[in-house]
């Protein structure tokens, strides 16, 4: 494990170096998040005992609605940060102190490849934040052995607590107001070692702040300090940028590693994942404003994990639910999960979830393809195009789905992009021999994604005449150029959006890509809460948690 902090300047003589200096220290005051201002000197032992006290009183004395209280907060993580190796050191091995009482909220130091300070948040408060004591730190925790974790490792939140520690009192003991500091005549060799700030003169603790909102203290009870938002900055979870999602859709052959589902946080098995599945010309970087949004609450954050599928989206459309299909099949039992899912799939990501829940036999199969049902049962067409519905899947939400296809999937556009994706070699091989029956009539080419969301696509008819297996339920998009029948989200009209056998359905006042517009995020939440309620009171009737089938 290592730290990492802002070097100070190294020596620069003369007015160069004071100049230097001078535009370091500016650059330094702007630079945004894990970045460290100019560091507070480490303290001795005793030094840091009487630092902590005053600072932790400083906060519990400033008003929350004033500035003041913003800076005494700023102070107390420099303090932190200032002498965060000693106090990391002292974090571990874990166990109850610095006034935490739950031993399995602890983090321990050692597991993590880097620690980065957040002395100071940045961009708008999402709820994401909290004030109070302690350092919010982030904690890179290398996951090289765990096939759903994103390839640079986890990026967990962790809120580092330290108070002073005091002779007369054991490990895990609470200050008392009255022996909160060390005596002034105590000195650098008083209660610790001198010139170190280690466990002798103070407890600490690296905490999930998730999961403990506050500790006593000898200025009173105060809240842990929590940043959530810059974990989600640093996590490559979420995926790439916009060129990577052009290059996935154009070149769906070049796609790094195979089609998987990816983890935002390590496994919890007493969570419901929420599986995100993404639509045309993106990554999972499109979900980031939800997540915000979701992670903001603190019910979602306690009952459910966030999975989400990252795949080319330039191959045909069966081909796609039949990888989301096997990635969530190698997730259930890489995981051992215990726990149905709920998938949340926007646009084409819709489609693909809807076939998780859905059955297509082969006589309806021979109606998209003439002769699939005929081939090996291990042929990816075969599998493709044939399938049953998961029974790991507790309901599905659709966000600005087309049901029944976009017209603009089949328009100039469309017939453009189309030219230009090139589907893998691989796939044109082994379709090769039916390649013009899977085209039909619009072209003699392998059909793409775009193709198979056209109104004409007949694995879409197909899907559509299909009757989901579990709750599904609509949250569609109106842009209001048109009446509720005609109106359109810019994308998908209202009329392909709509789905007969959906429990419920919200039409949202925002365009194809508004699913985190707060009407569309209060329904989510809503979908996501009376999933878990009916769930635990079916288990609360049954006495038990019954495992689900992986199939």
């Amino acid at each position: 494990m290592f730290v990492r902090l802002t070097d100070p300047v190294a020596r620069a003589g003369g007015a160069h170096g004071r100049l230097f200096a001078l535009l370091l220290l500016l650059a330094l005051v702007a630079l945004p998040g894990c970045q460290s201002a100019l560091p507070t000197p480490a303290a001795t032992g005793a030094e840091l005992g009487r630092d902590l006290s005053a600072s932790i009183a400083k906060v519990a004395r400033a008003d929350e609605k004033t500035n003041a209280r913003t800076r005494a907060e700023a102070e107390h993580r420099r303090l932190l940060a200032a002498n965060l190796p000693a106090l990391l050191s002292a974090a571990g091995p874990p166990t109850p102190a610095a006034g935490v009482s739950r031993g399995e909220a602890l983090r321990d130091p050692a597991d993590f490849g880097a620690i980065t300070p957040v002395l100071r948040p940045t961009g708008q408060d999402t709820g994401l934040r909290e004030a109070g004591i302690g350092l919010p730190v982030v904690a890179q925790l290398p996951a090289p052995r765990d096939p759903n974790a994103p390839r640079s490792g986890y990026h967990l939140p962790a809120t580092l607590v330290a108070q002073p520690r005091q002779k007369a009192r054991g490990p895990g003991r609470l200050p008392t107001a009255s022996a909160a500091a060390p005596s002034a005549q105590s000195g650098a060799g008083g209660d610790g070692a001198a010139g170190t700030a280690g466990p002798d003169c103070c407890e600490a603790a690296l905490v999930d702040p998730t999961a403990v909102s506050a500790v006593p203290t000898a200025s009173g009870t105060l809240p842990v300090a929590m940043d959530l938002t810059a974990p989600l900055e640093a996590t490559r979870a979420t995926g790439v940028g916009p060129l990577t999602a052009l290059a996935n859709l154009l070149r769906p052959g070049r796609f790094t590693g195979e089609p998987r589902i990816v983890f935002l946080e390590p496994y919890q098995p007493d969570k419901t994942p929420l599986v995100l599945v993404h639509g045309l010309l993106s990554t999972p970087g499109v979900w980031r404003p939800l997540v915000t949004r979701l992670l903001a609450d603190p019910r979602i954050r306690d009952c459910c994990q966030l999975w989400f599928f990252y795949y080319p989206t330039g191959q045909p459309v069966p081909l796609s639910a039949l990888q989301l299909r096997e990635a969530l099949n190698d997730a259930v039992a890489e995981t051992g999960l215990d726990q149905q899912m709920i998938l949340i799939g926007h646009s084409m990501g819709g489609i693909l979830s809807r076939a998780q829940v859905s059955r297509i036999g082969p006589t309806r199969a021979n109606s998209i393809l003439s002769g699939v049902s005929e081939l090996s049962d291990y042929n990816r067409l075969h599998r493709a195009l044939i399938f049953e519905p998961r029974t790991d899947v507790s309901r599905v939400v659709f966000l600005f789905v087309p049901h029944r296809g976009s017209r603009l999937a089949a328009n100039g556009a469309g017939a453009l992009m189309i030219r230009l994706i090139q589907l893998p070699d691989t796939l044109l091989n082994e379709a090769e021999h039916l390649a013009n029956q899977l085209a039909g009539a619009e072209s003699r080419r392998m059909p793409t994604s775009i193709q198979g969301l056209s109104p004409r696509s007949r694995f879409l008819r197909v899907l559509d005449a299909t009757e989901p297996t579990v709750p599904v339920h609509s949250i569609i998009g109106n842009r209001g150029r048109g009446d509720g029948t005609r109106g359109s989200d810019g994308v998908v009209p209202i009329h392909s959006a709509r789905l007969p056998a959906a429990e419920s359905e919200v039409v949202v006042p925002t365009g194809h890509g508004g699913f985190d517009h707060p009407k569309a995020v209060a329904e989510l939440k809503r979908i996501i809460l009376l999933d878990i309620a009916q769930r635990q009171a079916g288990d609360d009737a049954a006495g038990q948690s019954p495992r689900v089938s992986t199939k």
